[in-house]
């Protein structure tokens, strides 16, 4: 052969013959490679590229709040990862400031309207702010509930925890046992009535805790105001519950630390007790109010009871179906008989009140602990 001439082809791959498959790949390697990319020395190939070497947008990214640890009780719930000593103290303190710009925005946009649709209206008089007595009571009442939505905007922004932490370790209301919450609250309103027309009957005149009322209004002039206590006391005893037996129970709660092994046993042997916050929520609950005297007393009982149920069921649906049916007859009973003009009058009361309650409140409180046992409540987050 001319070695001028060029040989004969090649024998031909394995591709180029018609209507057969490939060949298996070698051993080891799971796919033909028969075009092997390359890449510059300068530049390692794509799956070489250390994580975080440069910014992706496919990173994860740092979640904005973060809820409690699993098991975690209800009074802990603000003892998060992203927990630090100053989160519960700065979030007080603007629930605070924001409180009293958002009541005092209410109440600006309320008088405005209300010189807009029924004119100008004479100047307040002690701490009536409006001529109209069921007014008086619908503008106190809206600006305590929209305390609520508030704590959970706080907890939310300030310790990066979810919005309805606050609510129970659910992280949201428990409708269902909130409404279960309202059988036994309903006991404790017949019982608490029964109570004192027995003390009324035995007690001296200055002793008696004052069962009977005035006369009946009519219901022309009963339909507004029972309408207007139905529609905002839910809201405005759920906000009171927010606050003094949800942010203060877990913003002190949130203080014990987390090491058995540490320096301060003492300090976390009290901070992790409940304790503390439902005497400090009690304490502060019983101030807000203008009770002296027995029935100071009587009110800080109230909120103790309402504090340890909260942290033994894990939320505040007990708590609010007994504050809420207490303030329905509380307002209730005044409209009805013409006395809504004394809804904000709070002073004392006889000791026969306080003892009055207490069978009550024990009622209660044993009922909705066996009901949650019996429901089988959740307890922990």
């Amino acid at each position: 052969m001319d070695p001028q001439q060029p040989g004969p082809p090649p024998h031909p791959g394995p591709y180029s013959q018609p209507g057969q498959p490939p060949p298996p790949p070698p051993h080891g390697s799971p796919y033909p490679q028969q075009h092997p990319q390359q890449y510059p020395p300068h530049y390692p190939p794509p799956y070489q590229q250390p994580y975080g070497a440069f910014p992706s947008p496919y990173a994860p990214r740092e979640p904005r709040t973060v809820p409690a640890p699993a098991g975690t009780p209800y009074h802990r719930l603000a003892r998060t990862a992203k927990h630090a000593w100053w989160r519960p103290l700065v979030g007080t303190i603007l629930l605070v400031l924001f409180g009293f710009v958002l009541t005092s925005l209410v109440v600006v946009v309320w008088v405005i309207a209300h010189r807009v649709l029924a004119g100008p209206f004479p100047a307040p008089s002690g701490t009536d702010i409006f001529p109209s007595d069921t007014e008086n009571l619908a503008s106190t009442l809206v600006l305590l509930g929209v305390l609520t939505p508030l704590v959970g905007l706080i907890a939310w922004m300030v310790q990066r925890r979810p919005f309805w932490s606050v609510a129970s370790v659910l992280n949201r209301i428990r409708w269902r046992w909130l409404l279960w919450c309202c059988l036994p609250a309903f006991g404790y309103i017949a019982l608490s009535f029964l109570a004192g027309v027995l003390v009324d009957a035995v007690a001296p005149a200055d002793e008696s805790i004052g069962t009977s009322g005035g006369d009946w209004i009519g219901f022309g002039a009963f339909v507004v105001p029972a309408l207007v206590i139905l529609f905002l006391v839910p809201f405005q005893s759920a906000a009171e519950e927010f606050v003094f037996r949800g942010w203060l129970i877990q913003a002190l709660g949130a203080y014990g630390p987390d090491d058995p092994n540490g320096k301060a046993r003492w300090l976390r042997a009290v901070f992790r007790s409940p304790w503390p916050g439902i005497v400090v929520g009690g304490v502060a609950f019983a101030s807000a109010h203008g009770y002296i005297g027995w029935a100071m007393a009587d009110i800080f009982l109230f909120a103790l009871v309402v504090g340890w149920l909260t942290v033994r069921t894990g939320g505040l649906e007990a708590a609010i179906a007994l504050h809420v049916m207490n303030n329905l007859i509380a307002f209730l009973l005044p409209a009805a008989t013409g006395r809504l003009d004394q809804w904000n009058v709070q002073g004392s009361a006889p000791w026969t009140l306080f003892v009055a309650d207490i069978p009550c409140l024990a009622f209660y409180l044993l009922a909705v602990t066996w009901l949650a046992r019996r429901q089988e409540i959740r307890r922990l987050s």
